[in-house]
């Protein structure tokens, strides 16, 4: 089979490729190894609701300004973009090489030829588990965001969640309001405020660039490799002393593994205190805005989830004494791109990209962190990396 241009993946990123696709007039297909949007569809848990308002998911479709969709929203949206798409799902993609002349696509039930192609089947998908997870006592659930539903679904007992960027923050917070005892093994990552002078800070950081920002613009390119900055789903504050209000046992970094027993390092109070440091930053950012353009905008709300906390330190923790029964390791997705045979991977496993090209002509990358800009890797995002897709493909087949 022929097709100029094959998309692997159907979520939202292939999706957005897809409609783009349309608007150009180029015959396409896209490849789904299950159903449309299946990472949301399997790896959120039943609470989640998006941390963006509506007015930055258009990609989406249509969706109130100021709504905050919730995973199953997200699925049939998802949905129904793809309805009118030339969308194949179910249909695996096992290898893609090329033979010379063009590209070979295999699935398990043919070959196809492209002239282009698009990976489109997400980079953050893969579930990441350190190995300490091994050295843990048989007894315990061990459970990965992913896997993660509902406080439900757990056995009785108490509940270590490890990781606190934004879904270890989020599950714990669900798991604390369904009335569990949580402990939160913490690291050093940034929040925001949601609301700041009269508005969602997210709009001010919009409407300033941030959003903009390419790898060069940058005084230190690790912020590349950071951890998005926590804030709750709903449009939210969201906070380690907020969630010490809550009733959860906050934890330093996780060190070793025995057994029922586990060691933390590192200071919970200097981490808050990185928290911190980052909204302060963001707000500023906001504040030189409004202050350069002269807008008219209130003073700074109270800050909910700044502030000390009284906090004593539990480097080592016995889960059979504390009660755990569970382990949710909340410590991020990696990628699988070895069905791509050909190179374009770093050392350490990385894409290699120039923007949205690879390094193998005709084949385009979307949905990576900060591919073009920082916006890249959330729905925001989306739309303007596949109009350059786009854009590229055309070139390179005319």
């Amino acid at each position: 089979m022929r097709s100029p241009v094959v998309v692997v993946g159907a979520g939202a990123a292939g999706l957005a490729v897809s409609r783009a696709l349309v608007g150009a007039g180029l015959d396409h297909l896209v490849l789904e190894r299950h159903d449309v949007g299946d990472t949301w569809r399997t790896q959120r848990w039943d609470s989640f609701r998006l941390n963006t308002p509506g007015w930055m998911n258009a990609t989406l479709g249509s969706v109130a300004p100021t709504s905050f969709s919730y995973r199953d929203e997200v699925v049939q949206l998802l949905g129904e973009r793809a309805e009118s798409l030339p969308v194949r799902t179910h249909t695996p993609v096992v290898d893609v090489g090329h033979d010379g002349s063009r590209f070979v696509v295999r699935t398990p039930e043919e070959q196809i030829y492209a002239s282009a192609v698009v990976l489109a089947s997400g980079f953050l998908n893969v579930r990441r588990v350190p190995s300490q997870a091994g050295l843990l006592a048989r007894r315990l659930l061990q459970l990965h965001t992913g896997d993660y539903r509902s406080a439900s679904q757990l056995p009785a007992g108490a509940v270590l969640v490890v990781g606190s960027a934004q879904s270890g923050c989020q599950i714990a917070e669900d798991l604390a309001v369904a009335g569990r005892r949580v402990y939160l093994s913490t690291s050093r990552v940034g929040r925001w405020p949601w609301t700041y002078r009269g508005r969602e800070l997210i709009g001010w950081l919009v409407d300033c660039g941030f959003w903009d920002q390419r790898r060069q613009d940058l005084a230190d390119p690790a912020e590349t490799r950071a951890p998005t900055p926590v804030v709750a789903s709903g449009g939210r504050s969201l906070s380690l002393p907020m969630l010490a209000r809550l009733g959860v046992s906050l934890l330093g970094r996780l060190g070793s593994v025995d057994g029922e027993k586990m060691t933390f390092e590192g200071s919970v109070t200097e981490n808050i205190a990185f928290a911190d440091q980052v909204a302060t930053r963001l707000t500023g950012i906001a504040d030189a805005f409004i202050a350069q353009h002269a807008i008219e905008a209130p003073a700074a709300e109270a800050d909910l989830g700044a502030g000390r906390l009284e906090h004593t330190t539990i480097p080592e923790l016995d889960l059979a004494a504390a009660g755990v029964s569970t382990v949710i390791w909340c410590t991020g997705f990696t990628a699988d791109l070895s069905w791509v045979r050909l190179p374009i991977l770093d050392e350490a496993g990385r894409p290699r990209n120039n923007r949205c090209g690879t390094p193998v002509p005709g084949m385009w990358l979307i949905g990576v962190p900060w591919l073009t800009r920082r916006r890249s890797g959330i729905l925001y995002g989306l739309p303007d990396d596949a109009d350059e897709v786009v854009q590229g493909i055309s070139r390179h087949l005319a």
